[in-house]
């Protein structure tokens, strides 16, 4: 039996993969959970899978249970256990980060939902997890489909990553439209549902701009080798295409748990009674990517091609603009506008360490919580 820990095993993802492993009792046992704040849900889920090992994530929480660790220091204890071969990090945020670089040291084999690694410091930890023999398995839909796709070839042979994208209503307004949109239309989402931050960043397309940045770390390839495509049927979850012109995809319902259970059972794929999907009547079609209409979509691309601190003070400032979205202090589409005021007033550092990374990330939510938060 392979040991799992669940850091951030209380969110989508981390119940997801608890009702997966429900599953494969016999092949994976749970180890160790982490939580943001809800100790409640967590003693339950470790009372069901009889799990010793708990943390909270959140410094300022203070459990009831003194054998529950806090903060990130209790999250790098759980990611760093002897006996855990799998660390599925779900954990929302940058707190997710140093656990991930941590487990990758140890030379453990992670199942990654956490944006925040490779989005700030993905060029580290690629770099860590090579050189201590750890390995990273992507758990997000759209990286999932394209390395399951390099199945068919070789880095070398590859002309171009392809992620797709969804067409939501929202897609589908002008501009003046845009400058109305309220929470409830960013929450009326067709296909997934994400928790609030992620779904305003998957509405202004920043979402799949930190995916670009995330495909090129994890892969290693250019920007200028990765493309964006609509597919308003979202059956199709990326594609590769290589030097020969052939293009391979992955299709199937838009279901996270199979990405899951992929991640967990790598490189066996393992039998499932759900998931399946009949493609009678299914269809699938694509259209070039809303680039004008959505600024934010074009800054995956330049955060690659810049690097250093640059893809940190996009995610800060992207942080802070959303933030005061949601609260009402701004429209929509200056969303967009204050993360190009703070690009604009950085200072890019080319080869940062991990200590000014963060410094980097923290100074963008400031500066743009300026821009927009206290108005």
């Amino acid at each position: 039996m392979r040991g799992v820990v669940i850091l951030g095993s209380t969110g989508k993802i981390g119940v997801q993969t608890l009702e997966v492993l429900e599953s494969f009792k016999e092949d994976f046992k749970v180890i160790g959970l982490a939580a943001g704040t809800d100790e409640e849900m967590l003693k339950e889920q470790a009372s069901r899978f009889g799990v010793e090992h708990l943390a909270l994530g959140n410094p300022d929480a203070v459990p009831k249970d003194s054998s529950i660790g806090v903060g990130e220091k209790a999250l790098v204890n759980l990611a760093t256990l002897k006996d855990a071969d799998i660390i599925i990090n779900a954990v929302v945020g940058k707190a997710g980060l140093i656990p991930t670089l941590e487990a990758l040291r140890k030379g453990k084999l992670v199942g990654l939902a956490n944006k925040e690694t490779l989005v700030l410091a993905g060029h580290h930890v690629m770099k860590i997890a090579m050189e201590n023999k750890g390995s990273i398995i992507p758990i997000d839909s759209e990286h999932s489909a394209l390395f399951q796709s390099l199945h068919s070839g070789r880095i070398p042979e590859v002309k171009r990553l392809i992620l797709t994208m969804g067409k939501g209503p929202i897609a589908e307004m002008d501009e003046d439209q845009l400058r109305k949109v309220t929470m409830k239309d960013v929450l009326d989402r067709p296909k997934w549902d994400m928790g609030t931050k992620i779904n305003v960043d998957s509405a202004t397309c920043m979402n799949k701009a930190f995916e670009v940045i995330e495909a090129g770390v994890l892969f290693g390839v250019p920007p200028e080798m990765i493309d964006i495509i609509v597919h308003p049927e979202y059956l199709c979850h990326s594609l590769v295409e290589f030097n020969d012109g052939s293009i391979i995809t992955e299709i199937g319902s838009a279901d996270m748990k199979r990405y899951i259970q992929y991640a967990l059972n790598y490189p066996e794929r393992k039998r499932t009674t759900s998931n399946h999907i009949d493609l009678i009547g299914k269809s699938l079609s694509f259209e070039a990517p809303p680039h004008s209409k959505f600024p934010c979509l074009s800054m995956g691309h330049l955060a690659l091609k810049k690097r250093g601190t640059m893809p940190a003070v996009i995610h800060g400032a992207d942080t802070s603009a959303v933030k005061a979205f949601i609260q009402g202090k701004i429209s929509f589409t200056e969303i967009p506008k204050i993360i190009a005021q703070t690009i604009a007033k950085h200072e890019l550092k080319a080869d940062p360490s991990i200590t000014e990374i963060l410094e980097a990330e923290s100074w963008a939510e400031k500066h743009a919580w300026t821009l927009g938060g206290q108005s």
